[in-house]
């Protein structure tokens, strides 16, 4: 998910980098902080266990020191700043049973089978790729060790996989509070008719993240043995097979060890499952929460579907989460930016095919609950899982979504998010999801510029992406390790407090609220009237 330009742009280069007692220095080996990978060989932050000594925070200002003097902090912000899984039997049966006990409807069981088997599914999907990578002679000790967790182990794999299935079902029970809050819509997916229920739509997704993990922890492991070698040329190629002016030379580069970096179709093919993979599934739930300061703002303007709105997401990427935004405001008209043609037309197609799905909705009331429920039912015991008893839905559970209705306008646009070719005051909402920790401290600057800019007076400015040191205390210690995942910007990222760069002090707006949801944090802006 990335923004860039069409036309010839300035060369950025990232500022200077502040150190920090939690996060080594640019360009300094894994094993400054540890020397174990996580989850899919990317660094252990979320998949590691907690210890007393992570919660140490000494007295260092952290951009969530910032963020409490500046924004209206939800309840989620408590719950994750305090959250942790302790890996005991103890805890998981405590996890277990808050979750059993939200399942209070019918909608709540199609929900929660549904999540449950998806982030099941990621799971064995993540370990058939590192098994098949190893398989291929690509494991072992020369090689950097199996990529599963910590040692490298099955054992610690296992531990790791549990942790991060905790952290899902934490995510999960937040977004359904939402949806039964009434914040934002059920995820349109869950929809038994969608072509993720189909088995060759999923086969053909699954063969090529096979190919594609085969490839990234390659990379990740030739990577680590340049680091502990010292031999440049044992470093993986970081960049892309192609150059152009059109590009700045901080796109130009194969983030997270992905095939041709942003610059390919293969890669917009296959990122949404290998991220979705590397998350186990609950990606999509995280990003929903970029919907709740939206939903807030769309009520206060006593805007239902969206109707009369213009809405603007920089970085779209694939255009997956525009999909939950036209799904939950299909009135709006909305434009989704990115610098990659690639990923646009990924976009397009994904945005096509939600606009076809939803004309195809069906019209019983109670259909999708039911249905849902039975398709995944059928799935669990085809994959030789348990299957609970699953309530069946009245009639009039759920109204009828099927009325004809005009959709919103939708349109995509090649352009940085630095240079966007729209004129002021274009946007009522924009939104930003995982964009600013990839790019340079400049960069940012200029995006925030440019966002207040294209953004009306009274407009909302949402931005989603990863926590920063002081969201959850206990993962500070090594967050900053993901930036050895071939992430280039993410400490410089980390460590600066957003509202100096899109606040009264910087871009101009005015700091609203904020969010957390697992590994992502949400904070929102206005522009003064």
């Amino acid at each position: 998910m990335f923004a860039t330009a069409t036309r010839r742009v300035a060369r950025v280069s990232c500022g200077a980098h502040r150190a920090h007692r939690f996060t080594a220095p640019m360009g300094t080996t894994a094993q400054a902080t540890s020397p174990s990978s996580g989850w899919m060989g990317r660094p252990e932050s979320d998949s590691r266990a907690f210890t007393g000594e992570d919660a140490e925070r000494g007295d260092v200002r952290t951009p969530a020191d910032s963020d409490r003097e500046h924004f209206r902090e939800n309840p989620s912000v408590a719950l994750w700043s305090e959250w942790g899984f302790d890996g005991t039997p103890e805890g998981a049966r405590a996890l277990f049973t808050e979750c059993v006990s939200s399942a209070r409807t019918p909608r709540d069981a199609a929900y929660w089978a549904y999540h449950v088997a998806r982030s099941s599914w990621f799971l064995g999907q993540g370990a058939a790729g590192i098994i098949a990578s190893s398989l291929g002679g690509l494991g072992g000790p020369s090689g950097g060790g199996a990529p599963l967790a910590g040692d490298g182990s099955l054992r610690s794999g296992v531990a790791a996989g549990s942790r991060l299935m905790a952290e899902a079902l934490q995510t999960y029970r937040q977004d359904l509070a939402h949806i039964n809050a009434g914040t934002y819509k059920a995820p349109y997916d869950m929809d038994p008719n969608h072509r993720q229920f189909n088995p060759a739509f999923v086969a053909s997704k699954t063969a090529k993240f096979l190919s594609e993990a085969a490839s990234t922890l390659e990379k990740n492991r030739a990577a680590k043995r340049s680091e502990n070698t010292g031999e440049p040329a044992d470093a993986p190629e970081t960049k892309v097979w192609m150059d152009s002016p059109l590009y700045p030379d901080y796109y130009l580069k194969t983030f997270h060890w992905q095939t041709d970096g942003w610059l390919s179709s293969r890669s917009a093919e296959v990122y949404e499952t290998s991220t979705e993979t590397l998350f186990l599934g609950r990606q999509d739930a995280m990003q929903r929460t970029a919907l709740v300061p939206l939903s807030e703002w769309m009520r206060e303007k006593g805007t239902v579907d969206g109707a009369g709105a213009k809405f603007l997401e920089l970085a779209c990427g694939t255009g997956r989460f525009l999909t939950f935004v036209r799904d939950n405001y299909p009135e709006m008209d909305v434009t989704g930016l990115d610098l990659s043609p690639f990923y646009l037309a990924e976009a397009r197609k994904n945005g096509a095919y939600w606009e076809k799905l939803r004309r195809r909705k069906q019209s019983s009331p109670a259909g999708l609950v039911t249905e849902t429920l039975a398709r995944v039912g059928g799935l669990a015991k085809a994959a030789g899982l348990p299957v609970p008893p699953m309530p069946s839905a009245p009639r009039d559970d759920t109204r009828d979504e099927a009325k004809r209705e005009t959709l919103g306008g939708c349109e995509y646009v090649q352009a940085q998010a630095e240079q966007m070719p729209f004129p002021d005051a274009s946007f009522d909402a924009i939104t930003c999801v995982y964009l600013l920790h990839e790019l340079p401290v400049d960069a940012r600057r200029e995006v925030a510029k440019e966002a207040a800019r294209v953004l009306k007076p009274g407009g909302v400015l949402v931005l989603a992406d990863s926590i920063q040191l002081g969201d959850r205390p206990r993962m500070d210690k090594n967050l900053g390790r993901f930036g050895d995942f071939n992430e280039p910007y993410y400490r410089s990222y980390i460590e600066q407090a957003l509202v100096e760069v899109f606040g009264p002090e910087g871009a101009g707006l005015e700091p609203w609220t904020k969010d957390l949801c697992s590994s992502t944090k949400v904070l929102s802006f206005r522009k003064p009237e």
